[in-house]
């Protein structure tokens, strides 16, 4: 039998006159009650920028219909934010760079909210200046009334972090949260923005980062280019022990942090291009765990081959000791995001540049594998549209990552794509919320004046 779609434009009916570039998206799932989804994206408050609480979107009945509700503060918008439930208490984490920060530095907040339904502004739990990019997971940690919420933020400061707290649902404003930084060998300076971690039910967590050794060309003439290590370092107790986050280690110079990928290249660019389809470019990751297994795990990372971007993804089955050959390679591949049902099969969710010039198109892929052939991939196009429009209004484009996860056997995912109502840009369908006409291929306000397409989140479900 044939997957499932379920593919929605999350811009709710009430707004159908906003035309943001809504780009960066995440998604997450409660694992107590799956009609409760929260996602994300570079989403302005409707009331403006004199609001101090940014939104963030809410469903109640699995993701068929969308609200927003302005819980995260910092201001209107925020810049990178990350969600994530607690397993154990259904409460939602999340991470942000608060836009009101410091004019020359970023700051970052660790929050946490009892109900997201809630009017009520999340409560602050972590407050720091300087770390990029934090992407926050959430585990159960124990059993019975023993569990806990274990929540883990990995970012860059500059070199590789993770903010963790093992009973995060008691976690306060001066206690509750660890740091520990994952990199043992000297980088360039810095290293990537880009920290996943990957939880097991077991308690072994995983984390991927890219340890940059070289540096060349220009950040401000947007030619830098990066040589770089992809590493994976593991906890067996989720960093409950005096050194998290040192079970793995490299055979090659005996530190913790597998070597799974050595001088791997790529752009980081500080503004899209139009011949790199309008996207800001500078690494991807994304690392995943069998929930069966804790000794089988998935990584994806994006790294030059010749002069192609490319995106690889691997296997480890003996806990990240050895990694197979590239189980998949896509060109041009960006964003990827990994998940493991329960039945331990293993998709991956990314967006590709296809043709050139006024060719160009972003193609957004949903592949899914089973855990006896993981090189046989299945793919379903969720999204496929002109990269050249709506040209952009701020980088990154699209974002600088999409989100892919998992629940039973099923599938939830977000990316963000142009929101143009053609039905061949979406070949397996789509529903809109906002008010919108397939057949003139025209998106409307309230009052039925035309608004020009911009870049929305779509989230979406496969059931298998």
């Amino acid at each position: 039998m044939a997957a499932t779609l379920l593919l929605v434009d999350m811009i709710p009916n009430s707004l159908s006159g906003e035309s943001e570039q809504d780009s960066e998206p995440m998604l997450a799932v409660n694992p107590n009650n799956p009609q409760q989804l929260v996602g994300t994206a570079f989403t302005p408050n409707p009331m403006g920028p004199a609001s101090t609480l940014a939104p963030v979107f809410v469903s109640t009945d699995g993701g068929n219909t969308w609200t927003l509700n302005a819980i995260v503060p910092g201001g209107d918008i925020t810049f990178d934010i990350t969600v994530a439930f607690g397993p154990k208490s259904s409460n939602l984490y999340a991470g942000i760079l608060r836009m009101d920060g410091p004019p020359d530095d970023t700051q970052l907040n660790i929050l946490r909210a009892k109900n997201f339904q809630s009017p009520a502004p999340m409560q602050v739990l972590v407050d720091r200046i300087g770390p990029d990019q934090p992407f926050v997971q959430a585990a159960l940690g124990g059993s019975g009334a023993a569990a806990k919420d274990r929540v883990y933020v990995g970012d860059n400061l500059p070199q590789s972090t993770v903010d963790y707290s093992l009973n995060a649902a008691a976690a306060t404003a001066t206690s509750g949260f660890k740091q520990a930084f994952v990199e043992s060998r000297p980088n360039a300076g810095q290293n990537g923005p880009q920290v996943r971690t990957a939880c097991h039910p077991g308690g072994v967590t995983y984390v991927a980062f890219y340890g940059w050794r070289n540096q060349s060309g220009s950040w401000t003439g947007n030619t830098l280019i990066v040589t770089a290590d992809v590493v994976v370092v593991r906890d067996d107790s989720g960093g409950a022990g005096a050194n998290p986050f040192r079970d793995l280690v490299d055979p090659s110079d005996g530190l913790p942090g597998r070597l799974v990928a050595k001088g791997v290249k790529f752009p980081f660019r500080r503004n899209g291009k139009a011949s790199e389809g309008q996207q800001r470019l500078g690494g991807d990751l994304t690392i995943a765990v069998n929930p069966l297994d804790s000794a089988v795990v998935y990584l994806g990372f994006t790294g030059k081959v010749g002069s192609k971007l490319t995106l690889h993804v691997r296997r480890s089955t003996d806990s990240g000791q050895t990694w197979s050959a590239d189980l998949l390679t896509v060109p041009f591949g960006i964003n990827p995001s990994l998940a493991v049902n329960d039945l331990g099969d293993p998709a991956l969710l990314y967006q590709q540049l296809t043709g050139t010039g006024a060719s160009a198109k972003w193609v957004t892929h949903f592949r899914q594998a089973t855990a006896g052939t993981p090189s046989t991939w299945s793919d379903l196009v969720l999204s496929s549209h002109p990269a050249s429009k709506p040209a952009k209004a701020f980088d990154p484009y699209l974002g600088d990552y999409a989100y892919l996860t998992s629940h039973g056997h099923g599938y939830y995912g977000i990316f963000s794509a142009s929101n143009e109502p053609d039905l061949t840009h979406f070949p397996n369908g789509v529903t809109y919320q906002r008010k919108h006409n397939f057949t003139t291929k025209t998106l409307t306000n309230l009052a039925g004046a035309t608004v020009p397409t911009s870049i929305d989140p779509f989230f979406f479900k496969v059931t298998p």
